[in-house]
């Protein structure tokens, strides 16, 4: 197993290249290597099936080495372990979780001492060390050198995300589901401290439970997982429907619309709102902004619109971190990926799905006030910088290495890539493997194409599934609010058709 965008995940069972507890040792095993003698390391873990065992085994193993590790006494969400990693002052920290996987997976998340996400070229060192891992690492030790932190530092992270917005807005009714991770009691406590609003939960949802019952594939991104919450937000008439991924780092949402109804925003429509609330909240000329290839280029317009300067940079948190505190001249306001991950707040220096849903309340507590709805929100950002229709189709493969597989098919695009298709001609191709010398991008497995028509095509490898992404984003100008209804259903039929399209191009390149 390799790091991929987020850590280390897969499928728990025999083998190496499985989530197991002599993987999961091999793994520590390679980190004590990379730590210095008597560094200190703090681990958190979700409530997915081997999770507390995981991480149990993890301190064994560091202990050995003379690695003294805090551990938390229950599961929480990853955003409390980034946030701890810094609080604490701690060399790593590693989260036992698999985010928004199956029920069948776990994984790890590595955090570096700035309390960001494990970046290149040090995974690829610490791969290295994992390599030279003997299968048994040994996890004895003379001392015992882990010690069971107390409730504080939860308390910290909730006070702390409590204490970046300054409204009370206790009227706000809202739809609420962890989607059986483990993100309740913790949002339940900040939403509290800030008088957020009031949180009505999924009670079928609600409490941890590592076989997600009523979500198979409990991402908030996968066609029906939110219907549940949907349900529950119409049937209590909820302001806003928001959920979180089962380790609490992503954000979904949903709003109420004119004709009575209730529709998922894209995580890209999330971030122009968080965005724009921020540009709102904050001044200077130092304001900084980072988005990835490939989310939305409406941030980039706000951006630009407001004298705040944008970045880009290749998909998962591990880049976006790394280019937000390069400069100590500059200060990031936001931070975000499409995949519903958001940083809103200099806290916690990941996506925090959480800070982020108190951001979200905020606004629809303002929009309540000025006698708005969220839509009319979006309509307005719409008519301000166009209309960005954006649609990301997920092409699922089956493969016993699916690493490999990918590759292969994404090598086929690049050997015999399509010139045209249904809408048009291809004008432009990028490989982003290739030096590109327009940018100081790393090489990355990612294509982007644009054709006659405006629309730009993206495709990648998920580097936490075995599946391929197509990311689509197609510009209208608005010249009337009121024709932005139609122009977003011929836009999203436009896309689905070209998504299925380039998915039977991608399953033409399959290795047979």
């Amino acid at each position: 197993m390799k790091f991929g965008t987020a850590g280390l995940r897969g499928t728990l069972g025999a083998g190496p290249n499985k989530m197991n507890t002599i993987t999961v040792k091999r793994l520590a095993y390679g980190l004590s290597k990379y730590l210095k003698p008597k560094s200190k390391v703090v681990v958190g873990y979700d409530a997915r099936h081997k999770s507390k065992i995981f991480a149990k085994d993890i301190c064994d193993v560091l202990n050995a080495s003379g690695i003294s590790t805090q551990i938390f006494p229950k599961p929480i969400p990853t955003p409390v372990l980034a946030f701890s990693v810094r609080n604490l002052k701690t060399d790593l920290g590693i989260m036992v979780t698999a985010s928004h996987n199956p029920a069948s997976d776990n994984g790890c998340k590595i955090f570096l001492n700035d309390g960001a996400q494990l970046r290149s070229p040090i995974d690829q060192e610490i791969d290295d060390l994992i390599e030279l891992a003997p299968l048994l690492p040994e996890e004895v030790s003379e001392e015992n050198l882990t010690t069971i932190l107390d409730q504080s530092i939860w308390q910290n992270y909730c006070d702390s995300v409590a204490s970046t917005t300054h409204r009370e807005s206790s009227d706000i009714q809202i739809a609420y589901s962890p989607l059986h991770g483990v993100a309740w009691e913790t949002i339940k406590s900040v939403f509290a401290n800030a008088k957020a609003g009031h949180l009505i939960p999924v009670q079928r949802q609600m409490d941890p439970d590592p076989d997600f019952p009523t979500t198979p594939f409990p991402n908030p991104e996968e066609e029906g997982v939110m219907d549940e919450l949907i349900g529950l937000a119409s049937s209590c008439k909820a302001d806003i429907a928001i959920a979180n991924d089962p380790d609490g780092d992503r954000l979904a949402a949903a709003i109420p619309t004119s004709n009575n109804g209730w529709r998922v925003l894209s995580g890209d429509e999330i971030g122009a709102l968080l965005f724009s609330q921020i540009v709102q909240k904050t001044n200077g000329n130092n304001r900084k902004v980072v988005s990835t290839l490939v989310s939305s280029s409406l941030v980039s317009k706000i951006a630009l619109a407001n004298g705040i300067r944008h970045e880009e940079t290749l998909t998962g948190f591990k880049w976006i971190m790394q280019e937000a505190y390069k400069s100590i001249s500059e200060i990031p306001i936001f931070c975000y990926e499409e995949a519903l991950g958001y940083a809103v707040t200099e806290i916690v220096r990941d996506k925090d799905g959480i800070s982020a849903a108190l951001l979200l309340a905020e606004i629809a507590f303002d929009c309540k006030k000025e006698g708005i709805s969220l839509e009319e929100k979006l309509e307005g950002i719409s008519a301000e910088y166009g209309h960005h229709s954006v649609k990301t189709i997920r092409v699922r493969f089956e493969s016993n290495q699916p690493t490999a597989y990918l590759n292969a098919i994404m090598q086929g695009l690049r050997n015999k890539p399509p010139t045209e298709l249904t809408i048009g001609k291809i004008v432009r191709v990028t490989d982003y493997m290739k030096d590109d010398i327009h940018s100081n991008l790393p090489a990355d497995n990612l294509i982007r194409f644009e054709t006659d028509q405006g629309i730009r095509i993206l495709i990648r490898p998920s580097g936490t599934e075995p599946m391929i992404k197509i990311y689509m984003e197609k510009v209208t100008d608005v010249l009337n609010r009121e024709h932005i209804n139609n122009i977003e259903k011929q836009s999203q039929t436009l896309l689905g058709s070209l998504g299925l399209e380039i998915e039977q191009i991608l399953r033409s390149y399959q290795i047979v």
